[in-house]
């Protein structure tokens, strides 16, 4: 996903490159010495920050993608869905339900433009890479349109509903987004496949666990975060999933522990800030 801003940049004006933004075999750019010995205001630079804010969000650092974003202001004509959908989740991460909105929006509107042309039917019944990053990218947008009522999202979630899904990481990204909109039992369901079909597989576990809590059982849930955390310590949503499985099986200190874990790891997710309400058993 990163080259996608990086192809536009090195055609833009070769000559104009700095030493600093060529890519090596293998690595990417610093970006943020990149947008430094760019020309202030320049397509250029404008490009390395959006490459910049990408780096940034994929690595969960959404403090600093951020305010790469709020550099970049209006993101037209540069990005594609995929970069409106990152900033979008970055956005709600860290409290800012309003732009998280209109960049949900903007993503949806480039995705149903593109989606018509060609229609899926004219497309080949093989081409699971488009469904997979369409699927995705409406895992990240949906809840946000749906916290904010969007009218555009009975039309991206019939869309998402509407794609195949025929592997392991399907039934796990419907269960992620039938969470977070409230279908605890259709989510349940599609994760119960994913776990049986990796059962070692971290970000899986994590969320069988979450979607149990929110099930109102965090005993049930507590030994899949145990083991998604045993998998993958240094994961701030895994922490704070086992918080919650913690707290609502009344172990209030070890909840207090997880939580304060995963504020370490992610200081910028708002969510993470917020106290995880504990009786003790």
């Amino acid at each position: 996903m990163l080259a996608l801003a990086l192809g536009l940049f090195l055609t833009a004006a070769p000559q104009e490159i700095p030493a600093v933004c060529e890519p090596a075999p293998g690595v990417a750019p610093d970006w943020a010495a990149c947008v430094e010995a760019l020309p202030e205001g320049s397509p250029q630079q404008r490009l390395a920050r959006l490459n910049q804010a990408t780096e940034a969000y994929l690595n969960r650092d959404y403090g600093t993608a951020e305010r790469v974003y709020d550099q970049l202001g209006d993101l037209a004509p540069l990005a594609s869905e995929i970069q409106y959908a990152f900033r979008a989740d970055t956005y709600q991460q860290v409290g800012r339900d309003k732009e998280a909105a209109a960049a949900a929006r903007a993503a949806w509107l480039i995705m149903a433009a593109s989606h018509r042309s060609p229609p899926r039917e004219a497309r080949p019944a093989a081409d699971a890479a488009y469904d997979d990053e369409r699927r995705y990218l409406l895992s990240l947008i949906l809840p946000i349109l749906k916290k904010g009522r969007d009218p555009v999202f009975d039309e991206a979630f019939a869309d998402f509903r509407a794609l195949p899904v025929k592997d392991v990481e399907g039934h796990a990204a419907l269960a992620l987004v039938l969470e977070q909109l409230g279908d605890l039992g259709g989510a349940l369901e599609a994760s119960r496949v994913a776990v049986k079909a990796e059962p070692a597989n971290a970000g899986y576990l994590n969320n069988h666990c979450y979607i149990l809590v929110r099930a109102g059982r965090p005993a049930e849930g507590l030994p899949y975060c145990e083991k998604a955390v045993q998998g993958a310590p240094d994961i701030a949503p895994i922490r704070h999933s086992l918080a919650a499985a913690l707290a609502g099986a009344g172990r209030c200190a070890e909840a207090e522990i997880a939580l304060a874990e995963a504020r370490r790891l992610d200081p910028a997710t708002v969510l993470y800030r917020q106290a995880i309400a504990c009786t003790a058993g």
